[in-house]
């Protein structure tokens, strides 16, 4: 394993046809970017452009349609459906007039039918829907799985699928594709714009996919106590985002890291739209224990005070954790 490093200087790129050829050699790779940046992006990871343009045709198609008809598919508390301009504030405490952005979120299907009432536009898209939700799924669990072999989890404790086994594409979980429109600013400003302000994801892991406009930085440095400083993430061609969520760095007592993030509109591009989606995945009931390999490092007093913690209350769980998180983000609208 590598050493830790404090600040981030580059975002790696993975070819992801190596989990096909050399697993280890991969597993290496994703577990050197979850530890030292949080970040990172892969190459060939299973979806081709036409199928990723297609649903950015999707997306934009939905986005396009009157407000009336967008509110109808309001945003529930399961967190699916259509959430409008300002209504999230995922950093409340520095950003509380809300993200300058409007989402859709799809939930997984079931038996090949919407886990939710879709608008219109999906109707003859359903099949391609489904097939793009359950392609980010595998992707996640492949991801998973090389995380696990990396971490040398002994294989009577769950080996390379101690991770996916948590995250099976049929349990109950809040897994959400969401088709995410930025929309131009009215006036140009000749400062950057704060599209989504800091936060770290509140899952496992996502999968994002960017589409020619930029704008994602990511938090370059550790310690929030000194001074911010960002790292552009640019829009590689062909190219998926990966970052690792909250739960995957509680599992590993922070030795993965669920790096913070932000969307900033510079004034180049504030009078651009801006696509984008995020695939989300979540633990559902999963619990956020240790995991069971030896470069996760625990101390017997560590030990001692989770042990008295879990008899006192409820051992958290990503869903409970997720829960958390969200109430937060809408607790100003």
């Amino acid at each position: 394993m590598m050493t830790i490093s404090s600040d981030i200087s580059h975002i790696p790129v993975i070819d992801f046809s190596l989990f096909h050829t050399d697993i280890h050699a991969c597993a290496k790779q994703i577990l050197d970017a979850a530890e030292n940046v949080g970040f990172f992006y892969l190459r060939n990871f299973g979806l081709n452009r036409n199928e990723v343009q297609d649903m950015f045709a999707l997306s934009k198609e939905f986005f396009a349609q009157p407000k009336e008809e967008k509110h109808v598919y309001a945003i529930t508390k399961d967190n699916i459906g259509y959430s409008s301009v300002r209504q999230e504030a995922v950093d409340p405490q520095h950003y509380a007039q809300g993200d300058y952005k409007e989402s859709f979120h799809i939930a997984k299907f079931k038996q090949n039918e919407p886990g939710q009432d879709l608008p219109p536009v999906f109707d003859t898209a359903r099949i391609k829907v489904d097939h793009f939700v359950k392609t980010c799924h595998t992707i996640v669990s492949q991801i998973m799985e090389c995380l696990a072999i990396a971490l040398e989890i002994p294989e009577s404790e769950g080996g390379r699928a101690w991770f996916s086994s948590r995250h099976k594409y049929e349990m109950p979980s809040n897994d959400v594709l969401r088709l995410l429109h930025y929309p131009p600013l009215e006036h140009a400003s000749e400062t950057d714009d704060i599209r989504i302000g800091r936060h770290s994801d509140y899952g496992s892991l996502t999968l994002l996919f960017q589409n020619g406009v930029a704008g994602l930085q990511i938090q370059a440095n550790r310690d929030d106590d000194k001074e911010i400083r960002w790292l552009d993430a640019p829009v590689l061609e062909d190219c998926l985002t990966v970052n690792l969520g909250d739960c995957l760095e509680y599992w590993t007592n922070g030795l993965l890291r669920s790096t913070k993030h932000r969307v900033v509109f510079t004034p180049e591009t504030q009078m651009q739209p801006r696509y984008s989606m995020a695939y989300f995945c979540q633990g559902g009931q999963a619990v956020l224990e240790p995991v069971p390999s030896r470069f996760i490092t625990k101390s017997a007093n560590e030990e001692k005070e989770r042990a008295k913690d879990e008899a006192a209350t409820p051992p958290l769980t990503a869903a409970k954790h997720l829960e958390m998180r969200l109430n937060a983000t809408y607790s100003a609208y």
